[in-house]
């Protein structure tokens, strides 16, 4: 078998025509394809990892917030707790107070109320030992009593201050010509009369009349009416004074 250079050499040339042919037609638009392709997936990778970034970015910026969130709300439920505390505590004290005035206002009250009732029964009592002093002195009032009040009531009027006597001469002056009221619990003889006429004259200045008129209330003794001056000489007013200063004390 013989070798022809002529159809290798042609055939040469074929296979590198071919190889351009191939090369220009066929490869480069493949491997541009392929490089576009390649950019393509390189951009969307791009994108993938900036979509990634910003979803890692945004995943640690909420599990930030979530951590504040979490933290301010276990702030706000400290402080509500301490608040609703303070409420409490504030709402308690104010109720024990409460029940301390009320419990103060009811001893007040108690105290008021067995003051008031111990006072009735210091009353009653006084009312009743009055009662049976008046009822005893009654049983003891007598004439002769009466008339020994009445040189008591003398001695005394020549024994007055100078500023009682002064009230009595004044009370005298006014009256002028009226008579002086004397009630007596038993009849005045006339001597008894008389010691009062003269005690009355020594006193006031001057004689004066006097109209006498019974009282049997007034126990024993006698009250004297000179005006507006009023001379006490018995065991009714007596009694009566004495009561009035166990109610003042």
């Amino acid at each position: 078998m013989q070798f022809d250079w002529t159809t290798f050499v042609l055939e040469v040339l074929n296979f590198l025509v071919l190889l351009w042919i191939l090369k220009r037609f066929l490869y480069q638009p493949v491997l541009d394809v392929l490089d576009a392709r390649q950019a393509r997936v390189k951009a969307e990778m791009a994108q993938a990892e900036k979509l990634q970034n910003e979803a890692a970015a945004l995943g640690q910026q909420y599990q930030e917030r979530l951590a504040h969130w979490t933290q301010e709300r276990e702030q706000l439920r400290q402080q509500l707790q301490q608040d609703l505390a303070q409420q409490r505590a504030s709402g308690m004290e104010k109720i024990r107070q409460s029940l301390t005035d009320e419990e103060a206002k009811a001893r007040v009250r108690n105290a008021a109320t067995t003051a008031s009732h111990e006072a009735e029964l210091i009353r009653q009592a006084a009312d009743e030992a009055y009662e049976n002093v008046a009822a005893m002195l009654r049983r003891l009032a007598s004439p002769t009593l009466t008339a020994g009040i009445v040189r008591l009531l003398v001695e005394d009027l020549a024994a007055l201050p100078d500023e009682q006597q002064q009230s009595l001469r004044t009370a005298a002056k006014k009256i002028a010509t009226e008579a002086v009221d004397i009630a007596s619990a038993h009849p005045l003889d006339d001597a008894a009369q008389q010691e009062i006429a003269r005690g009355l004259a020594a006193a006031a200045g001057r004689r004066l009349a006097l109209a006498i008129r019974p009282d049997p209330a007034l126990i024993a003794g006698v009250r004297i009416a000179v005006g507006e001056c009023l001379l006490h000489a018995n065991l009714l007013d007596e009694l009566a004074f004495f009561r009035r200063r166990d109610e003042q004390s």
